[in-house]
C-alpha cells in the first residue's frame, strides 16, 4: 500500500489483490480507452490520498499476459472497478467516473 496504483497481471493479480485482507480497488481496462486514459490520473490521486489505507491495482484487459483474469471476474465493459475485501468481491463500478466516484466506491471498506 505504497500510495501508487500497481499494474498487474494474470500472475500476481491473486497474490495483489484477492490474497489481500484489506480493501484493495482492482481497475479493469484497456489502453486504448479514452475513458481509462481519463481515470488514470484520478486512480494516481486517489491512491495518494488513501495511501496506507487501500491498494488500487490496474490490470489492462488486452495485455497477453492479463487475458485470463477478466472472464474470471465476468468483465463485460472497461473500466471495471471491482472493490476487494478479504478475497472477496464487495462493490462494483462500471463504466466512466471521477474521484467522488470511485473514493464513494472504495470508502465504506477502508
Amino acid at each position: 500500500m505504497s500510495g501508487t496504483v500497481i499494474d498487474v497481471t494474470d500472475a500476481d493479480f491473486d497474490s495483489v489483490v484477492v490474497q489481500v485482507p484489506g480493501p484493495v480497488l482492482a481497475v479493469f481496462r484497456a489502453e486504448w480507452s479514452s475513458v481509462c486514459l481519463m481515470l488514470d490520473p484520478v486512480l494516481e490521486e486517489v491512491a495518494k490520498e488513501y495511501a496506507g489505507r487501500l491498494t488500487i491495482a490496474r490490470l489492462d484487459i488486452d495485455e497477453w499476459n492479463s487475458r485470463k483474469t477478466p472472464p474470471k471476474y465476468n468483465i463485460t465493459a472497461i473500466p471495471t472497478l471491482h472493490v476487494f475485501k478479504g478475497g472477496e468481491i464487495v462493490n462494483t463500478w462500471i463504466g466512466p467516473t471521477n474521484k467522488a466516484r470511485v473514493v464513494a466506491t472504495v470508502k465504506p471498506y477502508l
